[in-house]
């Protein structure tokens, strides 16, 4: 029995071992090079089955290299890492906490002299006893560290003490607490959550998504008829608008892009919003990004149907997009836009059209020019209306990152408190004061457990302020 109890408090010292913890860090260091270095599921939707050889593929299936950081290893070390966490928080928690917590001890005239000379300052004073209490009682007060409290008192003598920062000793459990709380809001998101994209035509409307990461009990459904990886949202995102803006300097290079999105739950809106780069628009705790776009092939186009007898009141109105038929009843025809031009050799944006006889071609096709709009008028003499083309809209895609993350506010709440504990923990250090008056004497001293850079000249400032405080 004695030997078992021997083992487990050998295997205990192991886990709490800080030497443990520095292993630790550095084996996710060197173990998270593959995530890096080799194409992932989790990023990339292209199979790494295709992009290397059969024999790595193989290997890196089975070694989980293509998941990483989903991986047995992966996972395993984090697991290890957070029981060193606890372990060593356990192991130094009661005297830490007994340290912060612990009641302030009395010095006699001899502790004051034992301390160091930089550390330690006296002088004389007029005032009585009870002037110099309440003197120091006001002036140690402060909303940064301790109420100053009197640990002796006598008919010609007082004792009082203060000290700042003593939380600091156990600030490191903050950071410690905090880590484990980032671990578990990655759990949950690794259980709950899913990532993936999804590209919609502008006017269109999709109720799925592509799912690249997905959590084991995130819930979503297959869709039917569906891609293999292809789920359904349980709602429905509709683009009523997308607008891309282009530098005029580099025509080609995008300056901004944006959609206006709805989201429909069995036909009916329910919510509507732009969405821009870096600013997204969440439903139901699902984030839909603007990640991307891309040209549909495709161009809306607003024109008019003008009457050649009568130009100023035969105008008809009309918005097509490139393959879509529009009767003209009056004249007993139909015309089709065949293609769509920025530029029709350097006459400017321009749509190629074609006249229909019921669903026959008739005549050839022909174009009109938007900065010429009596181009029409001129080369179709013959024909009883000529068309104006006012607006030419190339129509794109829009490409959305979509994803739910339900451990975010958890591991943000963890990042906060590892930022608040470290900060604290760095640049606070536990400091305790003394002053002692007896007999027209006054002893002031102080002590810092650490980062004492500086901690001198400060005293010596406070003794000095002190000093004039008190000399009567």
């Amino acid at each position: 029995m004695q030997g078992l109890a021997s083992l487990v408090d050998r295997m205990w010292d192991a886990v709490a071992s800080v030497k443990l913890t520095m292993v630790m860090l550095l084996s996710l260091l060197l173990l998270s090079i593959p995530g890096t270095v080799v194409m992932q599921y989790n990023i990339s939707n292209v199979d790494p089955g295709i992009q290397y050889g059969y024999g790595f593929w193989n290997f890196g299936t089975q070694l989980q290299l293509f998941t990483a950081y989903h991986s047995f290893w992966y996972v395993g070390l984090m697991v290890i890492l957070s029981l060193n966490l606890i372990a060593c928080s356990v192991n130094r928690w009661p005297q830490m906490w007994k340290l912060a917590v612990a009641k302030p001890v009395k010095w006699s005239r001899a502790t004051f002299g034992v301390q160091p000379e930089t550390l330690r300052f006296h002088w004389d004073t007029k005032l009585t006893k009870d002037e110099v209490q309440s003197l120091v009682l006001k002036w140690a007060a402060s909303p940064f560290g301790d109420r100053p409290k009197v640990l002796d008192s006598g008919e010609n003598k007082v004792q009082v003490f203060w000290q700042k920062g003593r939380w600091s000793r156990i600030a490191n459990y903050l950071v410690h607490t905090s880590l484990l709380v980032i671990f578990a809001g990655a759990i949950v998101t690794a259980l709950y959550g899913f990532e993936g994209a999804a590209n919609i035509p502008t006017g269109g409307a999709v109720d799925t998504l592509i799912v690249f990461k997905e959590g084991k009990e995130s819930g979503l459904v297959k869709a039917p008829g569906g891609l293999v990886n292809e789920k359904l949202l349980g709602f429905r995102i509709k683009v009523k608008d997308f607008r891309v803006n282009f530098y005029e300097d580099f025509p080609g290079r995008p300056e901004s892009f944006v959609s206006r999105l709805q989201i429909l739950e069995d036909g009916v809106p329910m919510m509507e919003q732009s969405i821009r780069v870096n600013d997204p628009m969440e439903y139901k705790g699902i984030r839909m990004y603007q990640a991307s776009y891309g040209p549909l092939g495709d161009s809306e186009i607003q024109m008019r149907i003008v009457d050649k007898k009568d130009a100023v009141r035969g105008q008809v109105y009309r918005k097509i997009r490139l393959g879509e038929v529009l009767p003209l009843e009056r004249y007993n025809q139909s015309v089709v836009a065949l293609q769509a031009l920025k530029d029709v050799q350097g006459f400017g944006p321009g749509v190629q059209m074609q006249a229909l006889d019921g669903d026959q071609p008739t005549g050839k096709p022909f174009w009109i020019l938007k900065n010429h709009p009596d181009f029409d008028f001129s080369n179709r003499t013959e024909a009883p209306y000529g068309i104006v083309v006012d607006e030419v809209e190339e129509l794109y895609f829009t490409g959305l990152q979509i994803g739910y993350d339900p451990g975010a506010p958890i591991y943000w709440w963890g990042c906060f408190g590892m930022l608040l504990g470290t900060f604290y923990a760095l640049l606070v250090a536990h400091r305790k004061y003394y002053v002692h008056f007896e007999d027209g004497r006054i002893d002031f001293a102080g002590s810092i457990h650490r980062l004492p850079f500086g901690f001198e000249a400060a005293l010596a400032k406070q003794a000095a302020e002190l000093k004039e405080l008190t000399k009567g």
